[in-house]
């Protein structure tokens, strides 16, 4: 699949998820997103955000978001509501979740047994 608008970039092979895993996507996706409007890129009139995942050979599902474009980001000093629930819910599916708040923009990396 790939899909390719003017601030919103999504691409990947079709993926077919476990319930529990989809819905762990889901919630991660749509935390990530209700961020970006308030707070990063899509807060910004040239802010865009790149989804990307991808299967390896061992069968992990490795889903990559980045956010150009918005305002300067600035490392959190606390992990908020939805920084704990996609941890939560990630490591619940003994998945790893990795937060790079790079000056120029988020960069979320989740990985997943599939």
């Amino acid at each position: 699949m790939q899909n390719k608008g003017s601030r919103v970039s999504i691409e990947g092979p079709q993926v077919l998820l476990e319930p529990n895993s989809a819905q762990a996507i889901a919630v991660t996706l749509h935390e990530l997103a209700t961020n970006a409007a308030k707070h990063g890129a899509l807060s910004a009139t040239e802010g865009q955000i790149e989804v990307k995942w991808s299967h390896t050979a061992d069968g992990r599902l490795i889903l990559l978001w980045t956010e150009t474009g918005g305002p300067p980001v600035k490392t959190p000093t606390h992990q908020g509501f939805g920084g704990r629930v996609i941890k939560g819910m990630i490591e619940q599916l003994k998945g790893r979740t990795r937060f790079d708040w790079r000056r120029e923009g988020l960069i979320c990396e989740i990985t997943l047994q599939t």
